[in-house]
C-alpha cells in the first residue's frame, strides 16, 4: 500500500520565471511555465527526499514576492 504526503509549495515571479520553494524541506527550483510548477515540485521533493514521486502531492501556492530571507 502507497501513502500519499503532501508538501506546500511557495512560488513566486522572479524575472522570466517562477521560483517554487518547499518550506518543509527548505529547497527551491524555477520553471518558465506554471503549468510545469507541480512536476517540476515534485521531482525536486522525490530527489532531495527519495520518496516515491507517485506518492508526492503538491499544494503551489502563488505569492507576489518572496517569503524566505534572501542569501546573504
Amino acid at each position: 500500500m502507497s501513502t500519499s504526503r503532501r508538501f506546500a509549495v511557495d512560488a513566486w515571479p522572479a524575472d522570466r520565471s517562477l521560483v517554487l520553494y518547499v518550506p518543509e524541506i527548505e529547497a527551491a527550483t524555477s520553471v518558465r511555465d506554471l503549468r510545469d510548477a507541480e512536476a517540476a515540485a515534485r521531482e525536486l521533493i522525490a530527489v532531495l527526499t527519495g520518496l516515491d514521486p507517485a506518492g508526492i502531492e503538491c499544494e503551489v501556492r502563488l505569492s507576489r514576492r518572496a517569503r524566505v530571507a534572501p542569501w546573504r
